[in-house]
């Protein structure tokens, strides 16, 4: 179906600091491109991300983003879950290595800013396949 549609859909796994995402998106390779993200861990929250890539080569993409976080949210400082909204900012690099440009690694940062209950940085590492 996807290859029928012309459709050009991402997946993958954020491994974070703070919680793991599955992920599943547009194209990355995209100026533009978004993603939505499922928090796993003790409890499940969800997270949609707005990209941008400044850098778009074919073995190398950098994006910064803009994300919101709802539903239940893991803070790691202050060691328990709050059912709250929060903003995130992701910068990353996503990193293409092998000859075909449907898979790879991803390295992120992101200030998360969560209202009254703080905010702090968030980092991690996954990876990515484009459905082509």
């Amino acid at each position: 179906m996807i290859s029928m549609a012309k459709a050009q859909v991402s997946v993958g796994i954020n491994i974070q600091n703070s919680r793991n995402f599955i992920t599943v998106g547009t194209d990355t390779d995209k100026e533009l491109f978004g993603e939505a993200r499922l928090g796993l861990g003790r409890r499940t929250g969800l997270e949609l991300m707005g990209g941008y890539n400044f850098v778009r080569k074919s073995d190398v993409n950098v994006y910064v983003g803009a994300a919101l976080g709802l539903f239940d949210h893991y803070h790691p400082r202050r060691d328990r879950y709050y059912d709250d909204t929060y903003l995130a900012i992701p910068f990353g690099v996503f990193l293409k290595p092998f000859n075909d440009k449907k898979f790879g690694f991803v390295i992120e940062a992101a200030p998360v800013f969560y209202g009254e209950y703080g905010s702090y940085l968030r980092g991690g590492v996954g990876f990515k396949y484009t459905i082509r």
